[in-house]
């Protein structure tokens, strides 16, 4: 099964699908510069762009749930909102914290306009009724505007009863507030959105459930992701005569593996193609018991593993370098996260990730900054 270093070795080989590099390699959609490009529409978009245009064009006030499991496209959608509405006001904001204080704060941040990074003592109030008078009076200021909330599990879940009690009144006190021509989408799993709508009682809203691609999406998706990164035809790759790297066939095998969700898909197509690749330019040859074995291995492979970088660590105890190193790659000096990316990343309790963080602290490799976030130190 080839590693991150076989991948690098066989880069070159992917201009015999006329691509300077494995269109796959960004899984998530804040990796990516744009999603508009990449888009494929399906079911859901013709849902979420009716809402939007009753909001945008007859003054209608909305609610809404994108609710689907990790992978299935929440954040993609809401970036393409951003993105198709670029002259309308539209503010995401991810709740990467578990308690109702700090994330009504990174909402005021982000309607304000304010880097977590900047002290906001003095720029923003810290008591929740104000903030809610602010966040509410900001989004009623302009003739449309739109609140997008990911990942909101964070707090509904992660967070206390009476967290998740306090985030929900906070929105439905917020929609009922808020003037026409508004709307909040808030994007969840199902098991936060159930404890929401629990909570929310009576408020009106719109629930968009995240339905499984089918093979016909999954071949537009990866083609689409192909022809975006592909380069202009060029008379050696006209020559090879390869063809496209996924066939009818073996797109659906990989969506069903995937079992619909795009995010697997890609991942298993990102690990598919550098296989192939790898392979031809090895043996010059495919066959259908060879394309059958590497689709199992793709399915079985895991994401590289960050390695550490032993001289810029030195002060930190042995324990926790690999901690620090896996932290400088995602999050570079500059760059900010949170109690619960700690515990996502690591696949630990939050306890755990405390205890993580509260050794890095000590040794003076990270920092806390406004906001209740961190930071690698230069």
């Amino acid at each position: 099964m080839p590693d991150e270093s076989d991948v690098r070795v066989v880069e070159a080989g992917y201009m015999r699908w006329m691509l300077r590099a494995n269109p796959f390699a960004y899984l998530s959609s804040e990796s990516l510069e744009e999603v508009h490009a990449l888009h494929v529409d399906t079911e859901i978009d013709e849902k979420l762009a009716q809402l939007v245009d009753d909001v945008v064009r007859k003054g209608a006030k909305h609610l809404v749930f994108l609710v689907g499991e990790f992978g299935t496209g929440k954040t993609h959608r809401l970036r393409l909102i951003n993105e198709i509405l670029s002259d309308i006001p539209s503010f995401y904001v991810k709740i990467d914290v578990d308690d109702f204080e700090t994330s009504i704060m990174r909402i005021a941040e982000s309607i304000k306009r304010i880097s977590p990074l900047k002290p906001l003592r003095k720029k923003l109030p810290r008591d929740p009724e104000e903030l809610f008078t602010l966040i509410k009076s900001e989004l009623n200021k302009y003739e449309v505007a739109i609140l997008m909330l990911d990942e909101v599990e964070n707090i509904v879940i992660l967070g206390t009863r009476k967290d998740a009690e306090l985030f929900s009144s906070f929105i439905a006190r917020l929609y009922k507030e808020l003037d026409r021509s508004r709307m909040i989408v808030i994007a969840c799993i199902p098991p936060a959105y159930d404890i929401m709508k629990n909570l929310l009682g009576k408020i009106p809203h719109e629930k968009l459930e995240m339905k499984r691609i089918n093979p016909k999406e999954a071949r537009k998706i990866l083609r689409k992701r192909l022809q975006y990164y592909r380069d202009v035809l060029n008379e050696e790759a006209r020559n090879l005569n390869v063809g496209e790297p996924f066939t009818e066939d073996l797109v659906r095998k990989l969506n069903e593996m995937a079992e619909g969700n795009p995010r697997k898909l890609m991942k298993l197509a990102r690990n598919l193609l550098a296989m192939l690749t790898r392979e031809l330019k090895e043996s010059g040859k495919l066959n259908q018991e060879k394309v059958l074995k590497l689709i199992s291995e793709a399915s079985l492979e895991e994401e590289p593993t960050p390695t550490e970088e032993p001289d810029e660590i030195d002060v930190v105890p042995e324990d926790v370098r690999p901690e620090l190193a896996t932290l400088r790659r995602k999050y570079p000096p500059g760059t900010t996260f949170s109690l619960i990316d700690v515990s996502k990343i690591f696949k630990v309790k939050l306890s755990e990730a405390r205890d993580i963080l509260g050794e890095l602290l000590e040794e003076g490799a990270i920092e806390k900054v406004p906001g209740g976030r961190y930071i690698v130190k230069e």
